[in-house]
């Protein structure tokens, strides 16, 4: 599959500080953060439910990707979304690194990915756990 999902109950910014400890334990940090509820109220008027789009990244697993794969950076920083679907619901979506680097067809970034798909597995599973 190309994502890694878990429902989780909360509000999405109580599972957002639980999801950033998690990451943390991993050593991903959080790099980029876009408010997609905030952004399109703003941009084109709409009301959706809470949901953002987090930037996650372990610079050792970049740099090894780098190194593999010099236009690694098109798919940097990994993504992690978290929606609310319910009043105490969050959904929380990983990007699986290890499908989607496939298509590359480099063993090498395959090996890294691998890896880092088995690093956002353990964090998403840990949060439906909670």
């Amino acid at each position: 599959s190309m994502n890694i999902t878990a429902k989780v109950s909360g509000t999405i910014e109580s599972v957002e500080s639980t999801l950033r400890a998690e990451l943390e334990k991993e050593k991903f940090g959080v790099i980029t953060e876009i408010d997609m509820a905030k952004t399109l109220k703003e941009k084109v008027g709409a009301d959706i439910m809470p949901y953002k789009i987090l930037g996650v990244c372990n610079g050792k697993y970049a740099y090894k990707a780098l190194q593999a794969e010099e236009n690694i950076g098109v798919f940097l920083p990994c993504k992690v979304i978290l929606k609310q679907v319910e009043t105490n619901t969050v959904e929380v979506v990983s990007i699986n690194p290890a499908a989607m680097m496939k298509m590359i067809g480099n063993d090498d970034l395959n090996a890294t990915a691998d890896e880092v798909g088995i690093k956002l597995e353990m964090v998403v599973k840990r949060l439906a756990d909670l």
